[in-house]
């Protein structure tokens, strides 16, 4: 990525293992916030991941790195990517799964990653990337563990059935974990290297969201939320 601010701050490409490259961005008189990375499965977004990587491009406090799974795309998801010499993409030769898709890009931040948190996001527009630093201010402020988003059970802004969905099982997890579960399906998640350190997923769909927050309230980590808008496209 090339700055849009480039008289406060300039980036330094740093190499690391191969095919992944990492970035930093050196900001002067800023205020201090963790560093992180993004991942972000996809699955035919080429229509909206330009967009998306332009967005995180002209962020205050951007990534440290971005890792993209293809998850079998039959766009130009992966060619779009590799306009972006600074991002990492993992390709899949058919489709698996969301699920599949993150453990993939967990395993990766775990043996290539260097910061201490990574944050999921979804390739389709429905986590604005302008809301990162909420999840940033919250970890940094409370310490957190998981940041995960949460989005007004709305009529007018989800679908019926969405609303029934997420909130009959965001009342189960609540009472199988003891904390309260605000959206259970939102992806857009801040997670800390720790946690995916200690827990084993094993969902290859999008009940790996579920699992791993049931895995870990098992293993006693807690959960934050940050209100997002309730985007579907």
């Amino acid at each position: 990525f090339e700055s849009s601010r480039s008289d406060t701050r300039k980036w330094k490409g740093i190499d690391g293992s191969i095919p992944f490259f990492f970035y930093k961005c050196v900001t002067e008189n800023s205020e201090s916030m963790i560093p992180y990375e993004i991942l972000i499965p996809a699955y035919n977004a080429s229509g909206t991941l330009p967009i998306l990587l332009e967005k995180i491009q002209h962020l205050n406090h951007p990534p440290e790195a971005i890792r993209i799974v293809d998850d079998g795309s039959g766009d130009q998801t992966a060619e779009i990517v590799k306009n972006f010499p600074l991002i990492s993409i993992i390709q899949n030769n058919k489709n698996y799964g969301k699920g599949h898709s993150l453990k993939q890009g967990f395993r990766q931040f775990l043996i290539q990653g260097r910061t201490g948190y990574v944050l999921c996001m979804d390739a389709d527009l429905q986590h604005p990337p302008e809301w990162i630093e909420k999840f940033l201010n919250v970890a940094e402020e409370k310490d957190s563990s998981i940041v995960i988003g949460w989005r007004r059970r709305q009529i007018f802004t989800m679908p019926v059935m969405r609303i029934l969905s997420n909130g009959i099982t965001s009342f189960i997890l609540t009472l199988i974990t003891g904390q309260k579960i605000k959206d259970s399906q939102c992806g857009f998640r801040l997670i800390r290297r720790g946690v995916l350190e200690k827990i084993e997923l094993h969902e290859n769909g999008f009940q790996l969201e579920t699992e791993f927050i049931l895995k870990a309230a098992q293993n006693n980590f807690t959960f934050d939320f940050v209100e997002i808008p309730t985007i579907y496209n």
